[in-house]
C-alpha cells in the first residue's frame, strides 16, 4: 500500500483544524476515504481527535470510525481520546452514549479498557434500551480483552439480569452475549 503524497497530509490536516464543522466533516470523510483504499493516514491521528468535540453525530461517527481503525497501531495517542469517549457516554442523547460505549468496546487497546468499565456499566442500567442492548455487546467485546475484569465487575450478572429486560431487543441481545462469551 502506498502512503498518501506530503502535500495532501499537510492539506487535510489544515482541513482538519477548520473552524467551520462543515469542512471538518468533509476533511474528515477524505481522511476516512484515504484510509479505506489503504493509505497510511495515521499521523492525522491527534487531528482527527481534535475533530471529536463536537455535537454533530455524523462528524463524530466518523471521527470514532477512525479511532477505531488507528487506535491498535496508536495506543499512547487513543488514551488521549478517552476523556471524550467518557464524556459522550454521559450526553443527553442516546445514540451517543451508545456510540461511546460501543467504540470503546471496539477498541483493542488494554489501557482503555479499565476506563470503560464505569460508562459501560452505566450504560447496562440506562434508561434507553438502544444504549442498553449496545452495552450488552460491548460487555462481549471487553471479555475478549479481559475476562477477568468483566467478571470482577459483575458484567456476567448484570447481562444475566437483562435477560429479562422488558425491551426485545436488549433481551437478544443480552442473550447472544452471554452465548458468544460462554462458547470462548
Amino acid at each position: 500500500f502506498q502512503t498518501t503524497k506530503r502535500g495532501e497530509i499537510h492539506e487535510l490536516k489544515e482541513e482538519l483544524h477548520q473552524t467551520d464543522k462543515a469542512k471538518q466533516k468533509e476533511a474528515v470523510k477524505k481522511v476516512i476515504a484515504a484510509m479505506t483504499v489503504g493509505k497510511d493516514v495515521s499521523m492525522l491521528f491527534p487531528d482527527v481527535c481534535n475533530c471529536m468535540q463536537t455535537p454533530n453525530i455524523e462528524l463524530k461517527k466518523l471521527v470514532y470510525l477512525y479511532l477505531i481503525n488507528y487506535a491498535k497501531s496508536q495506543p499512547d495517542l487513543a488514551i488521549m481520546a478517552v476523556n471524550t469517549f467518557v464524556k459522550d457516554a454521559s450526553d443527553s442523547n442516546p445514540l451517543i452514549r451508545a456510540l461511546s460505549v460501543r467504540t470503546m468496546g471496539c477498541i483493542r487497546v488494554e489501557q482503555i479498557t479499565e476506563y470503560l468499565t464505569t460508562p459501560l456499566a452505566k450504560a447496562l442500567k440506562d434508561e434507553d434500551p438502544y444504549v442498553r442492548k449496545t452495552a450488552c455487546m460491548c460487555v462481549c467485546k471487553l471479555h475478549d480483552i479481559s475476562p477477568e475484569l468483566v467478571r470482577d465487575q459483575g458484567f456476567l450478572d448484570i447481562l444475566s439480569d437483562l435477560v429479562s429486560d422488558p425491551n426485545p431487543m436488549v433481551v437478544a441481545n443480552a442473550v447472544a452475549a452471554l452465548l458468544e462469551i460462554q462458547e470462548r
